[in-house]
């Protein structure tokens, strides 16, 4: 199978998800209802948790994933570097609400719901893995991107045990084929990748070939690491931009539920800025022309901008014209401040209704992209 998977292929893999942890997840969690109290421990802390033997069972059988080319991985966590605010704010206002367009994944993230915060709490921990997995160094053996992945893995494993034997509202669809299949799972592996890389040109950052490869090349480990087939995910970002059309040609639709959870993440967005409407207005200028090639602000039925909308595009505009200069003053781009790094800081002080702390931050990052750090922080 190559990358520009056909529909009949694409069909077939909605019919798979883990081979490797979901039979050993039936074997240990046979009571319907059981994979609770596992999700619960798995939520409890932002590490890998070990109190509980079928954890730690799970964790044990993942195998090892070598990072194949160490050069490229090091070039997209370099582009993490230098735009990590402007991606962390790609990742809110394009990347999570388009999985939400998808028709038929998105009923298994409705389906898994835990509580009215899911939409700030979704936030923050998709957040902190991009942050895992693009710190230098996480995708090493045991980095701290590697776990996070491993994590994800065994919470997946968990969430398909979990609807799988829900009876209410309903039983889940074979219609829908797997929860969480492989073709969901290399689709919202494209928006954190296709749709990250995109959101950045459409602020004007000037990206080389290199970058965009290497951007890709960290995800395509990811997608190894969550078990995603690797004939799936393409290596060139042409292709994996194709793939990521074909994809949204088969599964882009409005739906009650991508509705519903995105006016919830439109919430939380938007109250992370002191003007009122300016984050829907950022989703607007993400969303509106998207990389899977509709209007995905219209099927997410995304409320209207309000007149935040000119300041929206005179800031993207001012942002162009900055950014452009980066490539043509000697060291601008190592001395660069983070131009979005208002949303990146709400963002870290933003408290999960458990008042955990949502991120865990390299120190060099604070400082490049001058943050500060929540209050009593390391």
């Amino acid at each position: 199978m190559n990358a520009l998977a056909t529909d009949a292929e694409l069909d077939a893999l909605r019919t798979r998800a883990d081979d490797v942890i979901d039979p050993l997840v039936r074997s240990l969690v046979a009571a319907p209802g059981a994979a609770g109290p596992l999700l619960g421990a798995l939520f409890a802390t932002d590490d890998v948790p070990t109190g509980d033997d079928r954890l730690r069972t799970l964790f044990e059988a993942i195998p090892a994933v070598p990072i194949q080319d160490r050069a490229r991985v090091e070039e997209g966590q370099r582009l993490f570097q230098l735009y990590g605010p402007e991606l962390l704010l790609i990742l809110g206002c394009y990347a999570l609400p388009a999985a939400y367009a998808a028709g038929d994944g998105v009923q298994v993230i409705h389906r898994a719901r835990r509580l009215g915060d899911d939409a700030k709490r979704r936030l923050c921990e998709t957040a902190q893995m991009v942050l895992n997995v693009m710190s230098p160094g996480g995708l090493e053996p045991n980095g701290i991107g590697t776990r996070a992945a491993n994590k994800v893995r065994v919470m997946h494993a968990l969430v398909r045990h979990h609807v799988r034997t829900q009876t209410t509202p309903a039983p889940w669809p074979t219609t829908l084929g797997e929860p969480i299949n492989q073709e969901d799972l290399v689709g919202t592996l494209l928006t954190f990748s296709v749709l990250a890389l995109d959101g950045l040109r459409k602020i004007g950052a000037p990206l080389t070939r290199d970058e965009e490869l290497g951007y890709l090349e960290v995800w395509r480990h990811v997608g190894r690491l969550l078990g995603i087939d690797t004939a799936l995910v393409p290596s060139d970002v042409g292709e994996a931009e194709k793939l990521a059309v074909r994809i949204g040609r088969r599964q882009i639709r409005p739906t009650a539920e991508g509705k519903e959870l995105t006016h919830q993440l439109t919430r939380a967005v938007n109250a992370l800025f002191p003007i009122n409407g300016y984050g829907v207005s950022l989703m607007h200028f993400f969303l509106d022309e998207s990389a899977f090639g509709v209007d995905l602000a219209e099927i997410l039925d995304l409320p209207a901008a309000n007149w935040t909308r000119t300041l929206v595009r005179a800031r993207a505009g001012h942002k162009r014209f900055v950014l452009r200069w980066l490539n043509r003053i000697p060291g601008a781009r190592a001395r660069r401040r983070a131009l979005a790094r208002y949303f990146a800081q709400q963002l870290i002080l933003l408290q999960r209704p458990d008042r955990q702390m949502p991120f865990l931050i390299p120190a060099g990052y604070l400082t490049a992209w001058r943050l500060r750090p929540p209050s009593g922080a390391a």
